[in-house]
Formats: structure tokens, sequence, C-alpha cells
């Protein structure tokens, strides 16, 4: 009986977690249908991040061909050379089965790379020698780390902000513009005012534009088991009842039928064996059923969907009680 109600609770934890996994290739597909959609219409603003999210959601070579397709026609360059090349990396490793489902697409990128490798942007960030230990730099928002520091790194074209904070809080801003090919140094001015601290966000927060809705699925796959698992027990017990019913019926017979000493009269053996058998079902059928009644149980209490309410009951009689639990859905 053990290992039975262990696997139908395993079976209710593999229902769970299949029900948000079920969840993440539709947002995937509906995040790259949207923004295939805005790149299609020169919407790249709204486009490339959907296409990024498509990928953290599911990650696909295709997705990631056409994200570095995004971000390049957005001017985008350094990021779009980043995801060709990270294609280029995937596309290595495929088996030829897969090479053949690619469509060119690794011709595409190969040729993209070695363009775009002249026309990126180079911009090196530096600290004064007098810059007191412990300065901080960030470029558009993200930490430059020390051993970054004094290095070209590719960037995308355009204009960006470099912040340096020094360790008593002030902050001292600079803004430089790249064009396509061009290489720059820049050492952070630390003898100009401090920049005044950032205003707080306003509290409307921008994001993209949504996907598309997609429809709520018909009905919740964990309420599936759950109703699967209660059918499953409720069978169980039906069965353990009935087998019971018929263990008492041979129990009667083997009492008329046996005498004290364990002599019996052929009817009495063949009831005895029967009780026997029916007594081996009666046990596995209870047993059955309890487990499916205790994982729907468990099931619908954790579904998100229908939380129940859950009620502490008492009840007296003259020959006794119980207390227990009143759940309601």
């Amino acid at each position: 009986m053990r290992p039975l109600l262990l696997s139908l609770v395993a079976l209710a934890a593999l229902a769970a977690a299949a029900d948000a996994r079920a969840q993440q290739p539709s947002n995937a597909q509906a995040q790259f249908d949207y923004g295939l959609a805005e790149m299609q219409a020169g919407r790249y603003a709204t486009g490339c991040p959907a296409l990024a999210e498509s990928y953290r959601i599911d990650p696909h070579p295709g997705v990631l061909f056409t994200l570095g397709e995004c971000e390049n026609k957005w001017g985008k360059i350094a990021s779009a050379l980043t995801h060709y090349e990270a294609y280029l990396d995937l596309f290595a490793h495929m088996s030829d089965e897969q090479k053949a489902l690619q469509k060119g697409r690794d011709r595409v990128s190969s040729t993209q790379r070695e363009r775009l490798r002249g026309q990126v942007p180079q911009l090196s960030v530096a600290l004064p020698s007098s810059a007191p230990a412990g300065t901080t730099v960030m470029r558009d928002g993200v930490p430059v780390g020390a051993p970054s520091l004094g290095v070209p790194l590719p960037i995308d074209p355009g204009e960006h902000v470099v912040v340096a904070k020094t360790p008593d809080g002030a902050l001292h801003e600079m803004r430089v513009t790249l064009a396509r090919g061009e290489r720059k140094a820049l050492v952070v001015d630390l003898s100009a005012p401090p920049a005044p601290a950032p205003a707080p966000p306003p509290s409307a927060t921008v994001t993209p534009a949504p996907a598309p809705e997609e429809p709520a699925p018909p009905s919740s796959t964990r309420r599936a088991w759950a109703w699967i698992a209660g059918g499953i027990g409720v069978a169980g017990l039906a069965v353990g009842a009935v087998a019971g019913a018929l263990v008492l019926g041979d129990k009667s017979t083997v009492d008329a039928q046996c005498q004290a000493d364990r002599s019996c009269t052929p009817d009495g053996l063949s009831a005895s064996s029967h009780a026997r058998t029916w007594g081996l079902v009666s046990d596995v059928g209870f047993g059955v059923g309890a487990a499916g009644v205790v994982t729907a149980v468990v099931l619908l209490l954790t579904s998100p969907s229908h939380p129940p309410s859950v009620q502490p009951t008492a009840a007296a009689r003259g020959d006794g009680g119980f207390v227990g639990l009143r759940a309601t859905w």
C-alpha cells in the first residue's frame, strides 16, 4: 500500500509541475509572434524586446537569429553581432538533420557578422589616477568591473551615459556619443561638480506593448488530475466495501461449517479460502481508495484558480463525537 500511496502523491506533484511548464511554450510563441509582427512593421523598440523575452522563456536557435536581425535593423549593431555569433556557435554543434532545418540562417549570420565587425563602435572607460579607492563606474546603468576599466569594449552606436560614484556618495556623470566604427577613450572627470541625484521614477511604469491575450485554457490540468485521482479513490473504496461484504458472508459460512478443532466440511473449507481471497481484495481496494482520495484533496487544496474554504468542524452525540475539517469549493 505504501508504494502505491507514494506513487499517487508523486503523480500529483508531477501534474502540478506539468501545469506550470505547459504555459511556457505558449507564452514564448505569443511573444515571438508579437515581436515578429512589430519587427516587420518597423517598430523595433517593441519588437526586439519581445523577441528577447521569447528566447529567454524557450530558447530556440531560430528565435536567436530573428532577434539578431531585429537588432541589426534597429541599429543596435553590437547587440546584433553578439546574437549572430551566439547563433553560429549553436549551429556548429547541431546535427546534420538540425542544420538542414535552419534554411540558410547560418549563411546570413556569417555574412552579417563579417559586415558588422568593422562597424561596431568601441568605448573604453577609465578612472583618473587620483580616483579614491572604492570608486565605482556604471555605463548605461550597467556596472563596469575593475578588469574592464580602460579596455575598449564593443558598444551600440548612439549616446551613452557614464556615471562614477565615489565612496562619499557623490555622482559624476559624463555623456558620450559614438558613430558606427568610431573608437573613443573616456576618462571620468571627478573634478567636475557632482551630478544631482536621479529623480525617483514616476508611479506609472512604462512597459513594452503586451502581446495579444491568449484564451484561457478550458480547465486546469491540476484539477483534471484531481478528478482522475478522486475517481480512482472512490472506485477503490467501492471495491473494498464490496469485497468486505463478501468476506462477512463467507465468515458466517465458516462459523457454521467449521468446528473449534478447525475441522471443516467441504463447504466450510471453500468459504474459508474465498474469505482469504476477498479479504486481500478488500485491503487493496481500501488502500487504493484512501490514496486516491488523499491525492485528489491535495490537488484541489493547492489549485490556484479555485481556492477552497477550509473550516474546523465538530459534533457531539450521546455515544461519542468527532472533530475534523470541512472544505468547500
